[in-house]
């Protein structure tokens, strides 16, 4: 039995299909292609089939054979909070986080779709409370990826955040660090997560990310938008390139980044005292740029890698051009991992 794991992101949709058996994962077909411009917002019948022909092309073009997929909803889309209750029964915690959720959520109940995942019971928190991972999204939203999905022909199993998906494909290729912060440097957003020995405690989003150090050396440096993106891909945060002119021009973009990433740290090693992140694993479609890992590394002092979500699975020769896109297609396999 197989599965497929979509990501529908603002610059490329991913597509991933797993097979699992006694043994373990193997990969059947992985693949991506560039999004259609404006579709991930708009709602029109148009642009909704203009996305499902993708997809459909998508899975013709690299032969995957599942009809049943997983789906991510954009983090920036979606309201993820990890909040703490008093223990509390199922039937108890259901009733309360309905009130509770008021608070959190920016909508009207009636318009969202919410759901919750008891993360601990609080025997391993100091103040003896509940952790609970509460997500809502907005019905428009579901309803649009929905329709999407019928006019792609594929049965959707299940649809959670982005940042579940990576957490689930990141967290096991470092079995033994138990506190691992994974920062997802996408085009349009950077979203954070915590993981305290493989369990989400934290989540975040930041409104940055590639696309703003892409306008950055457009505007500074009097280039084309493509043509500071293609400087951007190849020099990156290189200290030496230019007299070190990339990284003074990007620096108020990636000030924001990464005092948010120290406010997090902070916030978790306030809440969980003598306990340090020991890893960042790095991933989403801005990850392999040049010099963001020494960079981040040397901004925050915690050893920063590159995430690698293939960890675990197996893969034909012919994959092996894949071995290096892992943060491309780390939220497909994510999904396509859910069990």
């Amino acid at each position: 039995m197989s599965i497929l794991g979509l990501d529908i992101g603002s610059h490329n949709v991913k597509l991933v299909e797993l097979s699992k058996d006694a043994n373990g994962m193997t990969l059947l077909a992985a693949g991506s292609m560039p999004t259609p411009p404006k579709t991930t917002s708009a709602n029109t019948e148009i642009d909704q089939q203009a996305m499902a022909h993708l997809i459909r092309e998508l899975i013709k073009g690299i032969g995957a054979k599942s009809t049943d997929v997983n789906i991510s909803f954009p983090e920036s889309q979606v309201f993820t909070r990890v909040i703490e209750m008093p223990v509390l029964s199922t039937r108890e915690l259901t009733s309360a986080i309905r009130w509770e959720s008021e608070q959190y959520i920016p909508l009207p109940l009636d318009q969202v779709h919410m759901d919750f995942t008891v993360l601990s019971d609080g025997k391993d928190m100091n103040n003896g409370k509940m952790k609970i991972l509460l997500v809502a999204a907005p019905k428009a939203l579901t309803e649009r990826y929905m329709q999407i999905m019928e006019l792609a022909e594929l049965t959707p199993i299940a649809a959670e955040t982005e940042v579940i998906a990576l957490s689930r494909a990141l967290v096991r290729s470092v079995p033994t660090v138990p506190n691992v912060m994974i920062v997802s440097f996408g085009a349009q957003t950077t979203d954070i997560a915590i993981l305290k020995k493989g369990i989400l405690t934290l989540t975040c989003t930041i409104a940055a990310g590639g696309d703003a150090l892409t306008r950055a050396l457009s505007e500074s440096l009097d280039f084309t938008l493509l043509q500071a993106e293609a400087y951007k891909k190849t020099y990156g945060l290189e200290k030496n390139i230019l007299e070190g002119k990339i990284v003074a021009v990007t620096k108020p973009v990636m000030d924001t980044i990464i005092g948010e990433i120290k406010r997090a740290i902070g916030f978790f090693e306030e809440t969980y005292k003598n306990e340090h992140i020991g890893v960042i694993l790095l991933t989403g479609g801005n990850a392999k740029l040049p010099g963001l890992i020494p960079y981040l590394t040397e901004h925050t002092g915690i050893e920063t890698q590159q995430g690698n979500p293939w960890a675990g699975i197996r893969k034909d020769a012919r994959f092996a051009v894949l071995n290096s896109e892992g943060p491309l297609f780390a939220v497909a396999i994510g999904l396509a991992l859910r069990e």
